[in-house]
């Protein structure tokens, strides 16, 4: 006996569903947005790293690469806010300096203090994904209160200054291309 055959799934054939779920949901960055962020982030960590050469003292840590990421890709996104960078990266690391001070450094305790840097980053409203990555560091590398302070707080202001900077330039950049957008119009005399 045959059976009737089933009838065509919603959405199409199944590859065309799958891409639907798994294709970038962002839409592509202008060429010269990707180079200009991608210069600023290089020079940003650049800078907080000579600076740190220069002052004896580390003001560098990984997730200063993250925050790079998007400050400069993202920079008018609510996480790309600099109280969010400092205010972010300032309560993570409070957060895993509580745990290394209480608890070893084990699987569960460094997953206890992303968890808790996430509720208190919530709680503060100043989320900023990449300080996630602060505790974990901390606890690892076996960091004191100290730094708390260097590099963390000086690094995130240093950052944040950087960021600042890119999009002030930026924004005068942009003015300047509307300006000069502004006197091409048809019917304008010149």
């Amino acid at each position: 006996m045959n059976e009737p055959s089933p009838p065509p799934m919603e959405g199409g054939t199944l590859r065309a569903r799958v891409w639907q779920r798994i294709r970038p949901a962002q839409s592509a960055l202008p060429w010269h947005t990707v180079v200009a962020a991608s210069v600023s982030g290089a020079i940003t960590i650049a800078i907080l790293g000579a600076a740190g050469d220069v002052a004896g003292t580390p003001i560098l840590i990984a997730a200063f690469g993250s925050s790079c990421v998007l400050v400069f890709l993202l920079p008018d996104a609510p996480l790309s806010k600099p109280i969010n960078v400092v205010g972010g990266h300032l309560i993570a690391a409070l957060c895993g300096l509580a745990v290394h001070e209480l608890l070893p450094t084990t699987w569960w305790s460094l997953g206890l203090s992303v968890g808790i840097a996430m509720a208190a980053m919530a709680a503060a409203r100043v989320i900023h994904p990449p300080a996630g990555g602060t505790p974990i560091a901390i606890l690892l590398a076996h960091e004191g209160w100290s730094y708390l302070v260097t590099p963390v707080l000086v690094g995130a202001l240093v950052l944040s200054a950087c960021a600042l900077t890119y999009r002030l330039v930026l924004t005068r950049f942009q003015n300047r291309a509307r300006t000069a957008g502004a006197g091409d119009e048809p019917g304008r005399a010149s």
